[in-house]
């Protein structure tokens, strides 16, 4: 949407009575692989790095998972994935893991990930993932909304636009520690009744691409913490309505809009099945449902396949 030179991307915007496919975590979706890395100084005492990748799909929006071995203990790797960082953590069984997100204008074709790392007497080993990201197949959707929201009046501007300044610093200011651990659940009951990455038509006109996952949820649903974190915001929204961000932690940040009640304050620490608020139908919305949007790295990526590409983590 273009609101005086500035594009805004809303949070969410469905209909939430239209019918729509239903989304469901099919664990054997799952693309999986390993990639064995060079090690730049060759040799008997070159460190060897296996890199291996675990995602629902390659596509724009996607979460992939990286778990990396070396052939003897290193420092924490580093490495750059889609002009962003790549932040690993250790884990029990020896490895380290990260998550990158493919962002949603991403080119179909191969995109390459660079791994490091260096071991205690500073041996460097590094090597190059290749990733064969498929095009994007977006649906559009047309929707009837109050002319407020497809065209808001001069009035709401200035809040529109520190509203949208506010969530951006909140998506940037993810704390390094990883809070969250393990698979994460569904805030609410039941199977997603969206497409990530459609385009909405409203009232005629083309506006954002749907960057979320929504679910039908009755007024006065519970909306649970899908996993730990810390709430970074909750406020009601212009777009967004009731709204609660959630900082998971290195890089990784969940936004849950339209709630008819905010059941939580800023600077709380909540685990996963913990109470945010209930659903309604707050802000720009043609029903009770609940969107849920989340960062990695201030990538805009799909919820579901998170939850997917982690599905299987003990950590």
């Amino acid at each position: 949407m273009q609101t005086r030179g500035l594009t805004f991307a809303p949070p969410g915007d469905d209909n939430a009575g239209s019918p729509m496919p239903r989304v469901f975590l099919l664990l054997t979706c799952l693309v999986t692989g390993t990639v064995p890395a060079t090690a730049i100084q060759p040799g008997a005492g070159a460190v060897v790095l296996d890199v291996s990748t675990r995602a629902r799909f390659l596509r724009p929006g996607e979460v992939v998972l990286l778990a990396v071995t070396s052939s003897r203990p290193v420092l924490r790797p580093e490495g750059v994935g889609f002009g962003r960082a790549l932040h690993f953590w250790p884990t029990g069984d020896g490895k380290w893991r990260a998550l990158v997100g493919v962002p949603l204008d991403t080119v179909a074709g191969t995109h390459e990930l660079v791994v490091q790392a260096v071991d205690a007497a500073g041996t460097t080993a590094s090597t190059t993932v290749s990733l064969n990201i498929e095009r994007g197949q977006f649906q559009t959707r047309r929707l009837q909304v109050a002319a407020r929201y497809a065209d808001p009046p001069d009035s709401v501007i200035e809040r529109i636009v520190r509203e949208a300044k506010t969530l951006d610093e909140q998506f940037a200011a993810s704390q390094p520690e990883r809070l969250w651990r393990g698979p994460f659940s569904m805030p609410v009951p039941g199977p997603s009744t969206s497409s990530y990455g459609r385009l909405t038509v409203l009232n005629g006109k083309p506006g954002s691409r749907h960057q979320g996952a929504d679910f039908r949820a009755p007024l006065g649903t519970p909306i649970t913490a899908p996993n730990a974190g810390v709430v970074v915001l909750a406020s009601d929204l212009y777009y967004a309505g009731g709204t609660v961000v959630l900082d998971h932690g290195q890089g990784l940040v969940s936004l849950f809009a339209h709630l008819s009640q905010i059941g939580v304050e800023v600077g709380a620490r909540v685990e996963q099945g913990d109470q945010l608020g209930r659903a309604g139908a707050t802000g720009r919305v043609t029903g009770p449902h609940l969107h849920w949007a989340m960062r990695l790295h201030g990538t805009s990526v799909d919820p579901l396949s998170l939850a997917v590409a982690v599905a299987t983590l003990v950590d």
